[in-house]
């Protein structure tokens, strides 16, 4: 019988269902390989990390001015993220909101850790009005000069109607004049004012009295450049027109700049207030007033220059300071100048490397045109002493 034969040519079929098969093996054999070559990676990293924290683990504390805390806590989460090392410790940074009179009479004195925490590695104030006053107290602990994190200048929260007036034709070495005559007033066209009631609140956060206090005290001593001299700092002329605008000054509800915005906003006839106008930070007038479409108070620079509110780094040294922990406040400042890391203090209304937020109706964020230079810690110490005796 004779046999049937295939078509020459022809070629025995794969079957589709082996193909795929096959093809499945493989992919199962090469995500094998790739995530055995993932665990050794993942192995590697925490053996280096370990290798590399052979200290073991350091919190180090940082106490900042209040309003700087919640941004700089955002962004010192996220540096923790990177799981940062110094000098073969792992690293944790913790950012504590504290008031400045309370953080100096503990680096001054005796520092309580039951009521105020771990020891600080760094402190940052809202101005160098209190690095001064440490450096004099206690030199010893601070490690070197301080820079400025972020800034805010400082102006005066007043009504509208008086920024009207106001604007263009008042400095800061007018002030002291106006707050005593009726007659100055009058010229400039706010006729029944009376003199000029310009609160100086040194309750707490309230550094824009004491830097607004030294902008006044360079204007009265013809500091035409440079910054405030000691000598003229603590002059009988300084001395005596501080110490007057203190005892005219009229007070505010709870001894804050924020309580005598409150206070300024509420007042149905500015001409009849009790309150003209309050010295007060720019972030501070623009978190106040963010929301209100309409608050009736304008942030007012007066002319001549503006003094900042310069929030310095101030590292701390000592037996309660580890090595590390300085190196660690180093890296992590620098990680927070980066502009991403930057904005998210400055979109608070903080002035730095970073994104500021929209104008409002208080708060425009007009470029500064000359910043007051900084007062050494002699000179700044003297006017906070005028301002702050009893």
């Amino acid at each position: 019988m004779v046999g049937v034969h295939r078509r020459a040519g022809g070629s025995r079929g794969i079957s589709r269902g082996l193909l795929v098969i096959v093809a499945l093996i493989v992919i199962l054999i090469i995500l094998g390989f790739l995530w055995s070559l993932l665990g050794d990676r993942i192995s590697k990293q925490g053996q280096d990390a370990a290798g590399r924290c052979v200290e073991g683990d350091l919190a180090v504390s940082i106490i900042s001015d209040p309003a700087l805390a919640a941004p700089l806590t955002t962004v010192a989460d996220e540096y923790n993220a990177t799981d940062p090392v110094a000098r073969d410790r792992c690293i944790t940074i913790d950012v504590r909101p504290a008031d400045a009179k309370v953080t100096l009479d503990g680096l001054t004195g005796t520092w309580d850790a039951a009521s105020r925490g771990q020891y600080p590695a760094a402190w940052i104030p809202q101005s160098s009005v209190w690095s001064s006053q440490l450096t004099a107290a206690n030199p010893s602990i601070v490690d070197g000069d301080s820079a400025s994190l972020v800034s805010s200048p400082v102006v005066l929260a007043i009504s509208t109607e008086a920024e009207d007036a106001m604007d263009g034709n008042v400095g800061w070495i007018d002030l002291p004049t106006l707050q005593r005559s009726d007659a100055a007033m009058d010229r400039l066209g706010l006729q029944g004012w009376g003199p000029l009631q310009m609160a100086m609140p040194i309750g707490p956060q309230t550094d824009a009295t004491l830097l607004a206090a030294q902008a006044i005290a360079a204007q009265i001593s013809r500091t035409t450049s440079g910054a405030l001299s000691p000598e003229d700092a603590a002059s009988p002329l300084v001395s005596s027109t501080l110490t007057r605008m203190k005892s005219e000054a009229p007070p505010t509800d709870l001894g804050t700049a924020e309580s005598g915005v409150q206070m300024l906003m509420k007042q149905t006839d500015p001409a009849a207030g009790t309150l003209h106008a309050v010295p007060i930070t720019e972030q501070q007038l623009y978190l106040q007033t963010k929301d209100d479409a309409d608050p009736g108070v304008v942030a007012f620079l007066p002319t001549g220059p503006t003094p900042m509110a310069d929030f310095p780094v101030v590292t701390l040294r000592g037996d309660q300071v580890d090595v590390a922990a300085r190196d660690a406040v180093n890296d992590f400042i620098n990680y927070v100048h980066a502009p991403e890391q930057m904005s998210t203090i400055t979109e608070l209304g903080f002035r730095g490397g970073g994104r500021l937020p929209p104008a409002t109706a208080a708060v425009t964020f007009p470029v500064t045109p000359s910043p007051m230079p900084a007062p050494s810690a002699p000179a700044q110490n003297s006017i906070t002493e005028v301002l702050t005796r009893r």
